[in-house]
């Protein structure tokens, strides 16, 4: 890689919002150098593929290995897999061979229960989090599933804050707790996320708010009566904000091909690829417009188009996610499939490609494989990876990946694979 420093000025990256009473701290200016490293050829030429290893599920049979709504996996130290479904809801073990061990905990509001489970984790001696923001708390287990204790979290009760989403627990490498909220705003463009972090005995520690945002480009709105909202405009760039297990933020730019590894107390590093962008064909602009139509005139039948045009480029990639062993994964295409639509960043924000509905003007289109720029923590292009099509990537650990696979008839399996680069 070729590398430069240069010199910027901006608010600090890391902002302190008090936990009780929650308030935001102040941010002060301060003089940070910034790293540029441009990709060069790959560690590993051509297309990696997803070898399959270890599969959990049945479309009929035992109850323990029927699969609902996977929403996280956690792993223990053994191989030992956590697998929150929150259809059911339940926290299952199995073994590293896939063997059913146990179900943990279920739903309720005693010791050890849980109601709307947002985030599953392991920490470095074993103990297994959930953190529950249907009781708004992290339930604690023993490694063998036994309820030791439970840690109060901030509420989202009152409506300005919300968690109910999954992957949102994260613990980093030095075994601080991370919890992501999305606090609310009538404006889709402007819901900023923070991360809430806690030792490892559950006291709190501070909270991570969000970087400072370049400009974004004004998107759609409709109103009726005291009723609002805001989309953004299909196509459009917007900036992921992502936490590293490694213990800092990583901010992707998906209008440039960039990526920013914002490490405390050291320089940012900002890792860039040469790409040129696709452009959005007329049939995509069109058909991108007719859904967006559809869905405003729901809320208003003479909404009319209030917002700029349909770029002529799409952004030069959809999302940015950061595997347990800090490896950064830009998806060039994206991971589509039932009942996951395009996926969302683990532990992030302003992700691209986010979770949406179909446009209500037809039906899904055929899912594709999914393509991944993989970088070593430092920023070192390692490679592109292909995830097969209708497959949801949950945790991604060296050159291994959990996922969630669904077959012809939807039926969901817990799949282990291993990367096999070229």
């Amino acid at each position: 890689m070729r590398r430069f420093t240069l010199s910027v000025t901006f608010f600090a990256w890391l902002g302190l919002l008090a936990l009780a009473p929650a308030r935001a701290a102040s941010q002060s200016s301060t003089r940070v150098d910034t790293i540029v490293r441009v990709a060069q050829a790959p560690v590993h030429p051509g297309v990696a593929t997803l070898v399959e290893e270890m599969s959990i599920g049945v479309a009929d049979g035992a109850e323990e290995y029927m699969l609902g709504d996977v929403a996280d996996i956690a792993l223990g130290r053994d191989g030992t897999m956590y697998v929150l479904d929150r259809q059911v809801p339940a926290i299952r073990q199995y073994d590293d061979r896939g063997k059913y061990i146990r179900t943990i905990g279920r739903s309720g509001a005693g010791p050890g229960e849980y109601r709307s489970p947002s985030g599953l984790a392991t920490m470095r001696d074993g103990r297994l989090l959930l953190w529950d923001t249907g009781n708004w708390r992290i339930n604690v287990y023993s490694a063998d599933g036994t309820t030791l204790t439970q840690w109060q979290t901030p509420s989202g009760s009152s409506g300005s804050s919300s968690a109910q989403f999954s992957r949102a627990l994260l613990v980093d490498t030095a075994g601080v707790v991370i919890t992501r909220k999305t606090i609310f705003s009538r404006d889709f463009n402007n819901r900023p996320t923070v991360w809430v972090r806690f030792r490892s005995d559950g006291s709190p520690i501070d909270t991570i708010q969000p970087l400072p945002a370049p400009p974004e480009g004004p998107g759609l709105s409709v109103a009726r009566g005291n009723a609002w909202m805001s989309i953004p405009l299909p196509f459009s760039p917007r900036r992921v904000v992502v936490m590293s297990p490694l213990g800092y933020l990583v901010a992707g730019f998906p209008d440039r091909y960039a990526f920013e590894l914002h490490q405390p107390g050291g320089p940012i590093v900002s890792v860039r690829r040469d790409m040129k962008p696709e452009p959005v064909s007329r049939a995509e602009g069109t058909e991108a417009r007719r859904g967006i139509e559809a869905r405003m005139r729901e809320m208003d039948p003479n909404w009319s188009w209030n917002g700029p045009d349909i770029p002529d480029t799409k952004p030069l990639y959809s999302d940015l996610l950061v595997g347990l062993d800090g490896r950064i994964w830009i998806a060039l295409a994206p991971e589509v499939g039932p009942r996951i639509g395009n996926t969302s960043s683990s532990m992030g924000v302003g992700n691209p490609g986010g979770a949406r509905r179909p446009p209500p003007s037809k039906e899904r289109e055929p899912s594709k494989p999914a393509l991944y720029d993989v970088f070593e923590p430092d920023g070192r292009y390692l490679g592109q990876v292909q995830v097969p099509a209708r497959v949801s990537s949950v945790v991604r650990r060296d050159d291994h990946v959990w996922a969630v696979a669904f077959d012809a008839e939807d039926v969901p399996r817990i799949k282990r694979y291993r990367i096999t680069w070229k």
